[in-house]
């Protein structure tokens, strides 16, 4: 999504995280993912000064749990896949070039989020190392901005060793 405001560097780190959202898409067709995806939209992403991205998500009612809000697991996963995608705009050959596995996903749930509500998920990248890295991710009403849960993911690298 292109605006007057964004720098050359903004409009590639966004199509950089398009490019691997629509691989993980493409790949989860029929996986446990396959109802969140189409209720995900990328609306900003940049890797300076530090990796950031903004989505955009609607409550749909295959996310619901028994009281017609956003089920806990499905929040957990859609910020697991949110926050996992900072790494496109760090990754390169030998350097988290499969995005890792997670290590640790602490969701914290503050309010309900009800079937219908669009909401903002912001992510940032705490920090990357070689093996390890910190990730964050907020969801909030899009209305009002009342805070909706949050989480912290942390992720270890899996890519080979390079070949001396």
């Amino acid at each position: 999504m292109s605006n007057d405001k964004e720098t050359p560097h903004e409009d590639t780190d966004l199509a950089t995280v398009q490019s691997w959202f629509d691989l993980f898409s493409g790949r989860d067709q029929k996986g446990w993912m396959h109802h969140l995806l189409p209720h995900i939209k990328i609306l900003s992403a940049s890797s300076l000064p530090k990796p950031t991205i903004t989505f955009s998500f609607t409550v749909d009612p295959s996310h619901a749990n028994g009281f017609n809000n956003l089920h806990g697991g499905a929040a957990a996963s859609l910020l697991d896949f949110c926050t996992t995608l900072l790494l496109a705009l760090v990754c390169k050959p030998g350097f988290w070039q499969t995005m890792g596995v997670s290590r640790t996903l602490n969701v914290t749930y503050m309010r309900p989020a009800p079937v219908g509500i669009e909401a903002l998920v912001e992510c940032e990248m705490l920090q990357v190392g070689k093996r390890l890295c910190a990730l964050r991710g907020t969801m909030r009403r899009k209305s009002d901005g009342e805070l909706l849960c949050v989480c912290e993911h942390n992720k270890a690298n899996v890519d080979p060793d390079p070949k001396l």
